[in-house]
């Protein structure tokens, strides 16, 4: 299994990727609000160049008196007092320059502002307000605001220049960077402590694990629970389907995916697993008769957390095929087979009595039941003076009985001996063998024409260093091409559902160590031999 218990390192994966994601969240907070503020500061500058154009524009010394001198000194104060502007300029009504002031050079020589098209001039006297330009401006300059001086009467006397240089805007963006720079760093700081806590968090939620050992342990567990025979399925507190394993889904007949998320009624109508959420009790080998096409058993336990029951978990064992193999491995059909032939049979002799009594020949029934009892105890008295195992006589007598009812002569070997101690093979192997080869030399005789020798010989014989069992049958015999898949489990020539018999006798006989050699002849018969030998069964 995986072992990811961590030990709070800061490199740790949680961390890692809390820390990550902080960290890409911020930066494109960080980008979308740079952008943003340098679109404002850039439309903010724009609005201040013009105010500060049309405030030079309306001041009562320009449009009154515009000397030289005056107006230069006021263009000096007014570029010392308002930040956003590094130049004013004035221009007659002709477009010409007659003062300017440059706050990097202190001076201001009209010479400089470069002169104003007669389109321009024309352009912004027909303005109300300040117009942007980049157009016509002095060597340096980034951005120029225009404004038009009129007289109390309206008419225009001049135009003023307000201007901001490249290098001014590149100072104004180098500090908005450095705001946002320093807000990140302090963002990126924040976010890694909260990361930490919160990774504490999350993998205390994860019992310590870290997201990918989890997510691998959990496929592991899911596939685990997917590879399992027994059917799993859990409901939630409402009844709802949570999970639904692939044996379950098989059990009731239903895709997976069209099971999860639906209510239980809806998908096993007759199931009484939600009264455990009410009585929050487990209950264990529940017998599942609702579900006919195979024999189940179920558990259901309830899920507790924090003292609730949030919901059931049912487990579906199939106990179809591990009935019919205990059937076979113990011998139970064989013995309920001859059970019910010898029931059969006697159910015909009685009829037999019942007619001659009825028909007043009392003598002739006399000597009926006579005559049969002899025979019955003189068969039963044959079978269990040479096999003293109880049960493996019951089994043979069984089979005589069996083969009678199919017209089939079945014939003890005279030299068999049974000493019933289980020196070589226990009886329930024994039974498995014998039970199996018989019924196999049965239904190699069941086709075979009615004027046909039908008979089955059983050889069993006890020595000193071993044992030999042998069941001959005067069937068909074997084809010489399915003579090497007889013992294969689901080989047989009798069509589905069969296959399984002689291939619990070979791996009854192999778990002995002992050997089994089949002898068949088309037209002739079959023969079945298995040795035993001394020390096998100690051996087990």
């Amino acid at each position: 299994m995986i072992n990811a218990r961590s030990s709070g390192s800061l490199h740790r994966q949680v961390r890692r990727m809390l820390i990550l994601c902080i960290a890409v969240v911020v930066l494109l907070s960080t980008s979308v609000g740079l952008g943003i503020g340098l679109y404002q500061e850039v439309r903010t500058r724009d609005q201040l160049l013009s105010n500060a154009a049309q405030m030079a524009a309306d001041a009562p010394l320009l449009i009154e008196d515009i000397r030289a001198d005056n107006a230069q000194q006021y263009l000096a104060r007014t570029v010392r007092r308002v930040s956003e502007v590094d130049m004013l300029g004035v221009y007659d009504i002709k477009g010409k320059p007659t003062v300017f002031y440059d706050l990097v050079s202190g001076t201001g020589d009209a010479s400089l502002l470069p002169e104003l098209k007669a389109d321009t001039v024309s352009r912004l006297c027909s303005e109300e307000k300040p117009v942007l330009s980049n157009d016509e401006m002095p060597d340096g300059a980034d951005r120029c605001a225009y404004a038009v001086m009129r007289d109390e009467n309206g008419q225009v006397t001049g135009i003023v220049m307000a201007g901001l240089y490249l290098r001014s805007y590149h100072r104004t963006v180098l500090r908005v960077l450095l705001s946002y720079l320093l807000i990140t760093l302090f963002a990126l700081g924040i976010g890694s402590l909260l990361s930490v806590r919160f990774s504490k968090r999350v993998k205390r939620e994860m019992l310590g694990y870290e997201p990918d050992a989890f997510r691998q342990l959990f496929l592991q567990r899911m596939d685990i629970l997917d590879a399992l025979d027994e059917g799993l399925m859990a409901i939630d507190e409402h009844s709802m389907i949570t999970y639904m394993n692939r044996a379950a889904a098989d059990i009731l007949k239903i895709k997976v995916k069209d099971a999860l998320g639906q209510p239980l009624k809806t998908v096993y109508p007759r199931s009484t697993m939600a009264r455990v959420l009410q009585t929050g009790k487990s209950e264990y080998n529940i017998g599942l008769e609702s579900i006919k096409h195979v024999s189940v058993i179920s558990d259901r336990m309830p899920l507790w957390r924090d003292g609730k029951v949030e919901g059931v978990i049912a487990i579906f064992r199939n106990r179809t095929e591990v009935t019919r193999l205990a059937q076979d491995l113990t011998g139970v059909q064989h013995i309920v087979g001859a059970l019910r032939a010898y029931t059969h049979e006697f159910t015909n002799k009685l009829h037999v009595i019942l007619g001659l009594l009825q028909l007043g020949e009392y003598k002739q029934a006399e000597d009926y039941v006579l005559h049969l009892t002899q025979t019955r105890a003189h068969s039963i008295g044959y079978i269990s003076e040479r096999i003293r195992e109880p049960s493996v006589a019951a089994l043979l007598i069984g089979k005589v009985y069996r083969a009678a009812e199919l017209g089939i002569r079945f014939v003890l070997d005279p030299a068999s001996e049974l000493h019933g101690d289980g020196q070589y093979l226990p009886a329930s192997s024994l039974i498995t063998i014998l039970g199996n080869l018989t019924e196999n030399a049965f239904d190699a005789l069941r086709d075979a024409p009615e004027n046909a020798q039908k008979e089955v010989t059983v050889s069993i014989r006890e020595g000193e260093h071993g044992m030999l069992i042998s069941v001959d049958d005067s069937g068909a015999g074997i084809a010489a091409d399915k003579l090497d898949r007889i013992f294969e489990r689901g080989f047989s020539t009798k069509g589905e559902g069969r296959g399984t018999g002689l291939s619990l006798v070979k791996e009854t006989v192999n778990a002995f160590h002992g050997t089994i050699r089949v002898e068949s002849e088309p037209g002739i018969g079959s023969s079945f031999i298995i040795t035993v030998a001394e020390s096998a069964n100690g051996q087990q």
